[in-house]
């Protein structure tokens, strides 16, 4: 079971717990883009344009075929820096503690336990840019080691009336078709979105594993060979509105529905030396997901340059049902029938007051208060027996815990910017405040701390299009609900795990300098990078007998990350444009797991790009692909790989245009990871649904806007997920 789990969103939409991301017609404050200074760098191509501000470097995706069509894993692939692997798992920069916002606010899809299948699974055409911030100002969460990603919206120019729609089609019965429209008005504007998507596909996945006997070291080999097929669909609807109170004070709102089933089969083979643990296991997983979100937002304008007053609620509430049916046939013991079910219940309230204010003629004060609570409740029931007549409740399969957190912050940035030179500093003070209930047991934890979070920011003009920054930021990564939960549950015969209610939030000190110019069209940035972070989680395996191993949870890892990041963009003639990254890190982890005595280090990169071909006005062609190495983790490395995407467009008439498009033609997604511990030696392989290729179209009908959107090109930069 332990492998069909993994396998649960291994192929790209497979996975399916919401749809449609929330998109505004107003972006907070912290996600607005900056203004355009004279010492910002900006690089505008056919593809997209390249933002480099004071915290942040911003792409633009909105005339991303792929991103347009796709779902937000197409949209953070899309960017320098970003992997998204074949489970939805995010790391920035090699570093998995990555916060991801949607127009500045947190998301309680984007959050926990179904973050992955969110990704997976919810659509990224109202994705305008995608803010990579590394190094973010004390005006925004500390939260996520890494850094932040921000997804920011598409904004409805004034006096607009449009309507948009997308169908795309695939093998296997692969389908989607969304819509969405817009109408602004002086003082009022309404936008709204729909969508439906259908996927099907397969994955494999196979366990190599060895074990080795601590008292005489011996070893036992196991091998476990698992199938999925999966049958998604889902849909989602969005309505919102800005309204204009006066030429100074704005009020904004929407509220979004999403709904999704996914169900699942598996088959898993696990044969062992051990003959207790060689069974063959079929089963099946249905999966349910209903969010209901609701935003609210006020801004006001206050006389002076860049004063103003904001204040917004984001409110969002989910309910996932799990079930699975499961029959085990041992090779030693009788046939075992299983019944689990896994309820979560979350919530999450988002509230956050904002002042900006200038100081003097070259400064500015920004002052603020932000307050996140979150809520879980987990609620696990388990029944097994020879047969369905003969179930009986299972105490590892059988556990109710609830957990709250709640985080109260205030902030303030100072920021001068005198000519040549800006600079930015800022404090940010958190405390927070965990509840955790283990219901089953009738036990409870509280917890509270309070952190000071600083950052530093500064920048240097050495010409028009030509510029030096550096940047620090103290970051942290705090643990999930699950990983707090201190229950033993069942994952599969040979698996058990136990999450730790005293994890502390692993802290991470963060520097970078860089390099930006721009000439013409052309875009060229060079970005150097230090972190290093204690108090990191580390996974400690505990050997129970008989091949069965406990999972738990410690802050014991110490980490560093050094590495370079190149970005470069522009034409190579009048028909032929280009699109590269590559970066070179070296990792060095220290475990401190009982067993392992020295720290671990290594290095690997990664290169991207994309050429783009447009011999018309009508015709678009696009190849892109990406290659990772060897990649070094807390308990062993991912093995390299990389893959290959195509894409075609005509364009009929300025309404209508025809899409082919082909992602991985070479079908080979697949991710390989080496486990190396004191008990355990696991090699796993898991491979995706294979080349996907579909055919769409998108029609524009009627409207009028201000100015014309360029077409849409092509960027399958995917290949995150071939790790």
């Amino acid at each position: 079971m332990m492998i069909a789990a993994h396998l649960l969103t291994c192929a790209s939409g497979l996975a399916l717990a919401a749809q449609a991301a929330p998109a505004t017609t107003q972006v907070p404050p912290q996600a607005k883009p900056a203004p355009q200074r004279s010492n910002d760098v900006v690089v505008t191509g056919t593809r997209s344009d390249v933002i480099g501000s004071t915290d942040r470097t911003s792409f633009s995706v909105a005339n991303d075929l792929a991103v347009q069509n796709g779902t937000l894993a197409d949209a953070l692939r899309a960017v320098p820096g970003v992997d998204v692997d074949l489970q939805g798992n995010v790391s920035l920069r090699g570093d998995p503690g990555v916060t991801i916002l949607i127009d500045g606010r947190p998301s309680a899809m984007l959050r926990g336990e179904s973050r992955g299948d969110a990704l997976q699974s919810m659509p990224a055409g109202q994705i305008d840019r995608v803010e990579i911030i590394t190094n973010p100002s004390a005006a925004m969460s500390p939260e996520g080691s890494g850094g932040v990603i921000n997804l920011v919206t598409k904004r409805v120019r004034p006096n607009t009336r449009s309507a948009t729609l997308k169908a795309a089609a695939g093998p296997l019965g692969r389908a989607q078709l969304t819509a969405n429209g817009a109408l602004s008005g002086k003082t009022l504007t309404l936008t709204g979105d729909a969508a439906y998507r259908r996927f099907r596909g397969s994955a494999d996945s196979t366990l190599d594993r060895v074990r080795v006997n601590p008292a005489n070291g011996t070893t036992t080999t196991t091998t476990q060979v698992s199938d999925v097929t999966a049958r998604a669909q889902m849909q989602s609807a969005r309505i919102g509105a800005d309204y204009s109170i006066s030429a100074k004070s704005k009020l904004s709102g929407e509220l979004s529905y999403r709904e999704g089933r996914q169900d699942i089969s598996s088959f898993t083979d696990s044969n062992s030396q051990l003959a207790s643990n060689s069974f063959d296991r079929d089963a099946f997983q249905a999966m349910r997901m209903r969010s209901l979100g609701g935003r609210t937002s006020w801004r006001r304008t206050l006389p002076g340059r860049g004063h103003e007053l904001t204040a917004d609620v984001n409110v969002e509430a989910i309910r996932q049902r799990r079930s699975i049916d499961a029959q085990t046939v041992f090779a030693t013991a009788a046939p075992s029938r299983e019944l689990i079910s896994t309820d979560l219940d979350r919530s999450a309230v988002d509230a956050q007051v904002d002042y900006k204010r200038p100081l003097g003629k070259d400064g500015s004060l920004n002052l603020g208060y932000e307050g996140d609570f979150n809520g879980a409740q987990f609620d696990f029931r388990g029944v097994r027996g020879a047969s369905l007549d003969a179930l009986a409740p299972v105490p590892s399969l059988t556990n109710q815990f609830d957990w709250d957190q709640a985080v109260h912050a205030f902030y303030a940035t100072y920021q001068v910017d005198p000519g040549k030179f800006e600079a930015q500093l800022g404090l940010r003070a958190e405390q927070a405040e965990i509840d955790l209930d283990q219901r089953t047991d009738r036990i409870t934890f509280e917890r509270d701390y309070f952190r000071l979070y600083p950052t530093a920011h500064f920048g240097y003009e050495l010409s028009a299009t030509e510029q030096l920054r550096g940047s620090y930021s103290r970051r942290i990564q705090r643990p999930n609900g699950q990983d707090l939960n201190p229950y033993t549950i069942y994952l599969d015969p040979l698996n058990l795990r136990r999450g730790n209610p005293n994890l502390m939030p692993e802290v991470t000190d963060s520097f970078e300098a860089g390099w930006q110019k721009r000439k013409g069209g052309t875009f060229y940035s060079v970005t150097g990078f230090y972190r290093t972070s204690r108090g990191g989680v580390t996974d400690v395996v505990q050997d129970l007998g008989n091949g069965v191993f406990l999972n738990t949870r410690a802050n014991l890892a110490t980490a560093e990350r050094v590495g370079v990041e190149l970005v470069a963009s522009g034409r190579l003639s009048k028909t032929l444009t280009y699109n590269a990254s590559g970066s070179y890190l070296w990792n060095r982890i220290d475990p401190r797991q009982a067993g392992i005595s020295t720290s671990r280090s290594g290095a690997t990169g990664s290169v991207r790009g994309s050429l783009t071909w447009q011999p018309s006005a009508k015709d678009f062609f696009q190849l892109s692909g990406n290659f990772t190495g060897e990649q070094l983790i807390p308990q062993g490395y991912r093995a390299p790989g990389g893959l290959l995407n195509a894409g075609y467009r005509r364009k009929l008439n300025d309404k209508i245009s025809l899409t082919l498009t082909g992602q991985n033609i070479l079908d080979t997604q697949r991710t390989i990871t080496v486990l190396d511990t004191p008990l355990i030696r696991d090699r796993i392989r898991q491979k995706g649904p294979g080349a996907i290729v579909l055919a769409g179209i998108n029609w524009t009908i009627g409207g009028t806007n201000a100015r014309k959107r360029p077409e849409p090109a092509f960027d399958f930069d995917q290949g995150a997920g071939a790790n």
